[in-house]
């Protein structure tokens, strides 16, 4: 909502006191090189509003790969506990480009989850087309939430489908409480409007 660079700390304070005024209650905080100084005063002014800090760390790296030491596990549980520290009501993961493996995103919340004291909130893009996968296994490793996207308009850079992780959740005591009726008529709708934007897809 703000855009992706920096601003002064009274800009940001006076936009998250008019958010939060005009009712915006959570707040996804994030920093493209998780530079935790530079989220700190958005997650205390938050707080100070009474509203939902969610510090968000952006993924990058693959977890899995013993040879890129930088990025590895020790680094996202260590950065997940600074931003705890620093206020954060939920922390976030932040998957840009898809490229989030579903066996790293198991160990990854699962460390988390063991680290932690606040919820975990994963969001993804299915670029990869691992989406619905990657998130059967956040599930199993007891993630909190997950970001979707109606059918019509999942997959690809959007969301993973929300009908089809509610159908791959069957039987699962994690299966979202959701009508499923009436989320595919909403999609028909939604499937009737995507043509009409195909030019900016």
């Amino acid at each position: 909502a703000v855009g992706y660079q920096n601003y002064p700390d009274n800009a940001i304070d006076e936009f998250i006191r008019l958010a939060a005024k005009n009712g915006i209650d959570v707040f996804r905080i994030f920093d493209s090189l998780n530079w935790v100084p530079q989220l700190e005063e958005s997650i205390q002014r938050v707080r100070d509003n009474g509203k939902v800090a969610e510090a968000a760390m952006a993924y990058t790296g693959d977890i899995l790969d013993t040879n890129r030491t930088k990025y590895n596990l020790k680094y996202y549980v260590d950065l997940a506990q600074e931003l705890q520290a620093a206020g954060a009501h939920i922390i976030g993961i932040k998957d840009m480009s898809g490229i989030l493996k579903p066996q790293a995103a198991y160990a990854l919340i699962s460390e988390l989850k063991n680290h932690l004291d606040v919820p975990i909130h994963l969001h993804t893009h299915d670029t990869t087309g691992n989406g619905i996968f990657l998130y059967s296994e956040a599930i199993r490793a007891g993630v909190d939430v997950v970001d979707v996207a109606t059918s019509a308009l999942a997959g690809t850079t959007s969301q993973p489908s929300m009908q089809s992780l509610y159908y791959a959740l069957s039987n699962n005591q994690r299966q979202p409480d959701l009508d499923i009726q009436k989320a595919e008529k909403l999609d028909e709708y939604w499937g009737g409007i995507r043509p009409y934007y195909e030019g900016f897809g």
